[in-house]
């Protein structure tokens, strides 16, 4: 079982590191971004042990649960909305990207809004599943799509447009500090441990959580890829006039195999799997967070009694996703992802601690 937590964290970097990192990162490519991602995996490495050694010693609790025994109810219930609204817009904001990418690259002549509206119903009935079933559809689906995602950075890799002197020419700028900004991208792509905070439920028979060194190695490896592919084969400043960088990247890959040409269709398809996973994972965790809220509280069993809190929660969140993405333009979403990032990371850490003191505090009891 202890797996799926490292299919939890390796979802979240690789989403992260493929849609927002490297447009984030390469606007400070000058100014410490390569730095912060190596201070950035160090950060959330330590934050992601410190949370799951603590939430461990709450075997077969989620976090409302954990906080309902021991806050009082004027804490516990502002909290839990906070947690569920910020997983719910963490969801958002991947849905609205994709269906971005979506509208310019395949269906261009599709209105926005009618894409987020199906991936708004897909993404909340796989967030109304009981959570043994959302861990089961991660792993299906992973397993599916990284042999596809780590055969297209092969060809990157491999490519005969690569030129690896720009990416030579980008170590001289490893040396200057990261700002705030790109320090809190780099640490968030690597957040996927919260999803513990509900998932801890079903980890009770695990006895210890194994391979954690390897989630900054993960993470070190696949942000160092999704920053430098990119410069090394549109080039350090050309790099710069795609939006989509990856989705650039990979359009601009080759390979004669059969009636696949082009890398960009693979990459799309496995980019729409992970996708649709990451949504349905935070929105799950954002529903049993605001499910928490309500006194008579049970964790989603998919009967239709229980599912109802998390429907409605899905619903609401739904339609301020499909607003907020047809008013959005792919400039000012980015701008809003960044700003997103930013406040994102103090909340993280304020919340790993917290667990921290709960479990402290109980360990003294």
């Amino acid at each position: 079982m202890s797996r799926y937590f490292l299919y939890f964290v390796t979802l979240s970097i690789l989403i992260n590191a493929i849609l927002f990192v490297p447009r984030i990162l390469i606007d400070e490519r000058y100014d410490g971004a390569i730095s912060s991602m190596l201070f950035g995996v160090i950060i959330g490495g330590a934050l992601m042990y410190l949370f799951t050694s603590s939430m461990f010693k709450f075997r077969g609790q989620g976090l409302p649960e954990i906080m309902r025994q021991a806050l009082p109810k004027s804490i516990v219930v502002p909290f839990l909305l906070l947690m569920g609204s910020v997983s719910f817009i963490s969801g958002a904001l991947v849905l609205i990207n994709y269906a971005f990418i979506v509208s310019r690259y395949l269906i261009p002549n599709t209105p926005i809004y009618v894409v987020l509206i199906l991936f708004v119903l897909v993404a909340s009935f796989g967030a109304m599943q009981s959570s043994q079933t959302v861990l089961y559809s991660t792993e299906m689906i992973l397993v599916l799509c990284l042999p596809f995602l780590l055969f297209s950075i092969f060809k990157a890799y491999t490519n005969q447009n690569m030129n690896y002197d720009e990416i030579r020419a980008m170590i001289d700028y490893s040396n200057i500090l990261p700002s705030w900004k790109s320090l809190s991208v780099s640490t968030y792509a690597v957040t996927g441990y919260i999803s513990l905070s509900i998932f801890n439920r079903v980890f009770a028979d695990i006895p210890k959580l194994k391979h954690r060194w390897a989630v900054p190695c993960i993470g070190f490896s696949i942000l160092f890829t999704a920053f430098f592919v990119p410069i090394g084969i549109l080039g350090t400043d050309g790099v710069n006039e795609f939006i989509f960088t990856w989705v650039s990247t990979a359009d601009a890959i080759r390979m004669k195999y059969a009636f696949i040409e082009r890398v960009v269709y693979i990459f799309l398809l496995v980019y729409l799997g992970i996708s649709y996973l990451f949504a349905m994972t935070t929105w799950h965790v954002g529903s049993e967070f605001i499910r928490g809220c309500f006194s008579h509280y049970q964790p989603n069993t998919s009967s239709i009694n229980s599912v109802l809190p998390n429907a409605i929660s899905c619903i609401v969140f739904g339609i301020g996703t499909v607003i907020v993405g047809n008013w959005l333009g792919e400039d000012d979403l980015f701008s809003v992802s960044s700003y997103w990032m930013m406040i994102r990371s103090p909340l993280d850490i304020c919340v790993v601690f917290s667990v921290y003191i709960l479990s402290r505090w109980r360990q003294a009891l």
